[in-house]
């Protein structure tokens, strides 16, 4: 199993992969999350996991949610359409996301519905925040979810 995790993950960001793409590195690392579902009135503990994996040229992450959710991203680069191609998988379920940087914002957009998005902002070394929303027909946002995120390791 050793010879699994040494060729998934990566010490570093692949030089192919252009610095103006590098959107999600700040990431790196592990994180104590506040997961808080708007509709529910849900509000979890738990943590959040990035690496950088594939040669450099992807990040993976782990979500753990206890006793609610426990997933995968999996974040490539796509040098054609210059965005991230994005896969969050959880029991039963795939979500397909494109991510594309929009001011200070990364903005991940679902394919199959683009008033779908998740959204992180507030990226700083040590925090940051994630939304879960829906754009309603006016352009205002209807927050589904919210994570709020302090930098472990």
């Amino acid at each position: 199993m050793q010879n699994f995790f040494e060729a998934l993950a990566s010490e570093c960001k692949n030089t192919a992969l252009p610095e103006e793409f590098n959107y999600f590195e700040k990431l790196i690392g592990s994180w104590a999350i506040d997961y808080i579902e708007s509709n529910n009135s849900i509000s979890i503990k738990g943590e959040w996991h990035f690496s950088w994996v594939l040669e450099g040229m992807a990040i993976q992450d782990v979500i753990i949610l206890p006793d609610y959710e426990y997933g995968t991203s999996l974040r490539i680069y796509n040098p054609d359409t210059h965005a991230w191609d994005v896969a969050y998988g959880y029991t039963g379920k795939i979500i397909r996301l494109e991510a594309k940087k929009q001011d200070d914002m990364i903005m991940l957009t679902f394919v199959n519905d683009e008033r779908r998005k998740w959204v992180f902002t507030n990226i700083e070394n040590n925090r940051f925040h994630w939304e879960n929303i829906t754009v309603k027909d006016d352009g205002e946002w209807d927050i589904n979810a919210e994570i709020y995120a302090e930098r472990i390791i």
